[in-house]
């Protein structure tokens, strides 16, 4: 299996293109590429095509396209997670996670109860993971990574019936209420503080149900996890 690089120049009609910037220096530098080389290319956004290397040079790498792919069916259920940011590099594990399962958008939230608010160069380094596990786990469209939200903002949004759900133990049973997800859900996860009373009347003020994950308590990431890998592979 040929190499994945991921560049946002791919185009359906694109006969060559120059792999600059960190890809290109992964290939030219740390993998060694060199004219024969074959490798997959994809755009992020579904497209995906085969090339090989022509040129490696100080702007880059030369990719000849030798083929289009078909464009991956995007056609599965659009979960959106908006979390409360956990401590340390566990935010970077549950970036990771999610584009690997297939999350379509994650939000970072800003609640009554957060401990951490990342900065923006936090969240540039962090759309970096998303590559990185894109291409790893075969993804051909990107995780999309919001800039940080107030939770009170992101539910003033409207949102279809019965796609908004909010983790909380006071709610109904997760695998009982999975099967009747639509093909567009978002989940609201807090802080390790939990939710206030207020933040969980405004959700429900704005429609949303309440969803429990089981008895145990659980980390901000797990509770990502667990979500994201019943919506979108369950």
């Amino acid at each position: 299996m040929s190499r994945r690089f991921y560049s946002q120049d791919l185009q359906p009609t694109t006969a060559e293109l120059t792999l600059a910037g960190s890809e290109g220096r992964h290939l030219a530098v740390v993998l060694r590429g060199a004219p024969g080389d074959r490798v997959t290319l994809f755009n992020g956004r579904g497209l995906q095509a085969e090339g090989t290397v022509r040129r490696v040079d100080a702007q880059g790498v030369l990719i000849e396209i030798t083929a289009h792919l078909p464009a991956t069916d995007l056609d599965r259920r659009r979960m959106t997670l908006a979390t409360a940011v956990p401590k340390g590099d566990r935010f970077d594990w549950l970036v990771e996670k999610a584009t690997e399962l297939g999350v379509a958008r994650l939000v970072p939230l800003v609640t009554a109860r957060s401990v951490v608010e990342p900065r923006d160069t936090r969240l540039e380094k962090l759309r970096r993971v998303i590559v990185e596990a894109s291409k790893q786990c075969g993804r051909d469209d990107l995780l999309e990574l919001a800039p940080l939200t107030p939770v009170a903002a992101f539910l003033s949004q409207p949102f279809p019936e019965g796609s908004l759900w909010v983790a909380h133990p006071g709610g109904g049973a997760m695998h009982q209420l999975a099967p009747a997800w639509p093909g567009v859900v978002t989940f609201l996860i807090g802080p390790e503080g939990g939710w206030t009373d207020q933040e969980v009347a405004t959700a429900t003020a704005c429609g949303a149900g309440l969803l429990s994950l089981g008895a145990n308590l659980l980390r901000v990431e797990t509770a990502g996890l667990a979500l994201a890998a019943i919506a979108c592979c369950g």
